[in-house]
């Protein structure tokens, strides 16, 4: 899965410069930035009643013998290992909203590509991809520090992804 590799590089490198125990000042942990709801979603951290609250007060679930916010920021293996189901997930969540279909489309003046779609819903999740898209481009939608979800969808736009749909124009050849 060398494209896959190649996608959770850029995305590292875009989320925390590949610093493996980063944490912003809203409680983003690691190199690719988890938030407490991905980590929920991923079994490393329970639910506790508020998953955008970043304060993992469910406490952590043991998985991959991980116990702690410590214990993670301090494992790049079960980092990237996380990273790499995250992405599957997303994409699962993706294809779930039948959003899939749009890839390759033109929206807002931007590609739509399946790593910068992926993209765009790690950083803001796939409602605002949605609504990105049902607004013709036309919605501004950022993170809290002000990063335009348009940013990710250019920036990661030509990392292939091994599980996503393959441009129209290639697809229609073979």
């Amino acid at each position: 899965m060398a494209s896959l590799s190649a996608f959770l590089v850029a995305l590292r490198m875009m989320e925390s410069s590949g610093d493996y125990q980063a944490v912003n000042t809203l409680n983003f942990l690691g190199a690719y930035q988890f938030g407490e709801a991905a980590l929920i979603d991923l079994g490393y951290v329970r639910h506790d009643g508020d998953p955008y609250d970043n304060n993992y007060s469910g406490g952590w679930t043991g998985k991959s013998g991980i116990d702690s916010k410590q214990e993670f920021l301090a494992s790049r293996k079960v980092q990237d290992k996380a990273a790499e189901a995250w992405v599957k997930l997303m994409w699962h969540y993706i294809e779930s909203q039948n959003l899939h279909r749009h890839a390759w489309t033109e929206v807002g003046g931007i590609e739509l590509t399946p790593s910068g779609m992926l993209a765009a819903t790690h950083l803001l999740g796939t409602y605002a991809l949605e609504e990105y898209i049902q607004s013709g481009g036309k919605a501004d939608l950022r993170d809290p520090y002000g990063m335009p979800i348009t940013s990710y969808m250019i920036r990661m736009a030509k990392v292939e992804v091994p599980f996503a749909p393959k441009p129209r124009r290639l697809a229609s050849s073979e």
